[in-house]
């Protein structure tokens, strides 16, 4: 059974609540976030800076939504949204001042403050651990459903002056459910830093307000598997002594 039909039988039969809250606090959830998510370079383990939406019930109690699937999370916002996916537990050890409800409006379960920090010290005490996604699974990669001529003639006028590049690429990336980034992946040699601060600096004339753009090197496993969605937009001229 999955979260979804886990937490239905649990709803139905209060002897499947243990199963369901120990599936529950191993599993990934979807919370909406105000802004996207970025990663806290300051904090070790791979730290993120999330800005999660709050909501009230009918009787005034404020309390965070979050959600078994993007589906039920769809079904809740009924527009598009920043989203993120989180182990629960992770979850639960960052709101635990705060309720919680897991899918509202729809068949769910509220999770008061107390009863979210005697989830967390019961998992101490067992010594369970967040176990966060492996984010390489969530992340894909696609042709730009938009225009970026802009962006590709600017990188060419910019990489037919840069002599240690060989091929660039241009793709969409989507991790998870968040808004899709424009993606470069550079074949390159040398410093990554002397080549994509620069570049960066000269495309940001370019880029438009709603488009976010990130580079990444072909050397990278990542950037061997988003190259193979599309053909290089820039291809190095062969020099005399290579011909």
């Amino acid at each position: 059974m999955n979260l979804d039909e886990l937490l239905k039988a649990a709803i139905k039969d209060p002897s499947k609540r243990s199963l369901f809250l120990q599936t529950l606090i191993k599993s990934d959830v979807y919370v909406i976030c105000k802004n996207p998510v970025k990663e806290d370079r300051s904090r070790e383990e791979g730290g993120i800076q999330l800005e999660l939406i709050t909501t009230q019930n009918p009787h005034g109690d404020i309390f965070i939504p979050f959600f078994t699937s993007y589906r039920s999370l769809q079904q809740f916002a009924k527009r598009y949204v920043d989203c993120y996916k989180i182990n629960c537990l992770r979850l639960f050890d960052l709101i635990q001042s705060v309720s919680a409800v897991l899918n509202p409006n729809s068949y769910g379960k509220e999770f008061s403050s107390q009863e979210i920090k005697s989830i967390l010290m019961i998992a101490r005490n067992l010594k369970i651990k967040a176990i966060s996604y492996n984010e390489a699974d969530t992340i894909s990669y696609r042709q730009c459903e938009h225009d970026v001529m802009h962006i590709i003639k600017a990188a060419t006028k910019f990489l037919s002056k840069q002599p240690n590049v060989d091929k660039a690429y241009i793709m969409e990336m989507i991790k998870g459910c968040e808004r899709p980034q424009i993606l470069i992946v550079l074949d390159m040699m040398g410093s990554t830093r002397k080549l994509f601060v620069p570049l960066s600096k000269y495309l940001s004339k370019t880029v438009k307000a709603n488009e976010h753009l990130c580079f990444i090197s072909f050397e990278q496993d990542m950037g061997k598997k988003a190259a193979k969605t599309v053909e290089p937009f820039y291809v190095r001229k062969k020099r005399y002594f290579e011909r």
